[in-house]
């Protein structure tokens, strides 16, 4: 289209007024309001002053937009015309526009259908960590974006789920399929990680705990054990000194019957002559004198000791 020349012709509005007359009169009136002071006395006069002072810049505001009118006829008469011509120029706009915009969104939709064939050709098994309305790129929708170039990207965002999908799944956790779920929803590797993390923090505790409560049990069976160990030897203690007692009991009969069926000293049965001469420790009325030839074995000869002893029979021990 030929260039459009537009000429115009515009005479600059010459207004005339005594600005500076009116200038000076009002600065002379209005220095007499400076510093002035009103009291309920003078209340009339301040209310009459205020009503004249508004009264007179009513009357300047009015002057002002009763010029700026008749400055704006000749003006609002040329956007009028303008507005015209722009309504001629806008059709054809509007229709070219429009025109463009459709082939522009078929170009776009052409777009979108390359990248959906590019995203199934590179997708694979980890569509489902990358929906491709998820991750859709708006510059792919750009002319200047080649398919090659969104290939190479879409290959890096596969790269990256790969390899953070490899790490969640090489942790081995019981909750490796919570996890996976997590970064499905939001392709955060951290906010999987730290379900992990927690999960096997708070796995850790409880194995401890079991640990400490199985040990627990563990030493009080142990404890149990030792307590009822302990009380079954104070038993077998307790029936060996109760039939060492018994024992005891039998011999003191046994010895005490044999000393009332010796009415008389007998001359007792020796090794060596020189014995029957030997004197006693201590005194001992009406004591008699007894040899006995003992064969028992070294228990039974202490329990024998033991009764006499209990009995304070004085004896000997010789080696037979």
């Amino acid at each position: 289209m030929k260039e459009l020349q537009i000429k115009i012709s515009q005479e600059p509005a010459v207004i005339r007024c005594n600005f500076e007359d009116v200038k000076a009169q009002l600065s002379a009136k209005m220095a007499e309001y400076q510093g002035a002071v009103f009291t309920e006395e003078s209340k009339s006069v301040a209310k009459a002053e205020l009503a004249s002072l508004r009264k007179t810049r009513d009357e300047v505001e009015k002057r002002r937009k009763e010029v700026k009118a008749q400055c704006l006829v000749p003006y609002n008469d040329f956007e009028e015309k303008v507005k015209e011509l722009l309504e001629i120029i806008d059709e054809p706009i509007c229709l070219i526009d429009s025109q463009l915009k459709e082939m522009e969104a078929e170009r776009i939709r052409k777009r979108h259908a390359d990248v959906e064939t590019l995203y199934a050709e590179c997708a694979g098994e980890w569509a489902e960590y990358l929906p491709l309305k998820e991750i859709y790129v708006k510059k792919w929708d750009n002319a200047t974006t080649s398919l090659k170039q969104i290939e190479k990207e879409l290959l890096t965002m596969i790269e990256k789920v790969s390899s953070e999908v490899a790490i969640i799944r090489n942790t081995q956790s019981d909750v490796v399929d919570d996890a996976l779920q997590i970064y499905q929803k939001s392709r955060e590797l951290g906010a999987a990680l730290t379900r992990i993390n927690t999960y096997e923090d708070n796995k850790k505790r409880a194995l401890e705990a079991e640990r400490i409560r199985r040990q627990q049990e563990e030493e009080q069976r142990l404890q149990a054990e030792i307590e009822r160990a302990r009380e079954e030897e104070r038993r077998k203690l307790e029936e060996i000194a109760k039939a060492r007692e018994e024992e005891r009991k039998k011999a003191e009969e046994t010895l005490k019957a044999a000393a009332m069926a010796a009415s008389e000293p007998e001359v007792p049965f020796s090794l060596d002559d020189s014995e029957d001469s030997e004197d006693l420790p201590f005194p001992q009325p009406q004591t008699v004198t007894m040899w006995y030839k003992v064969i028992a074995t070294p228990e039974e000869l202490e329990q024998a000791e033991m009764a006499l002893n209990s009995l304070g029979i004085y004896f000997e021990r010789r080696q037979a």
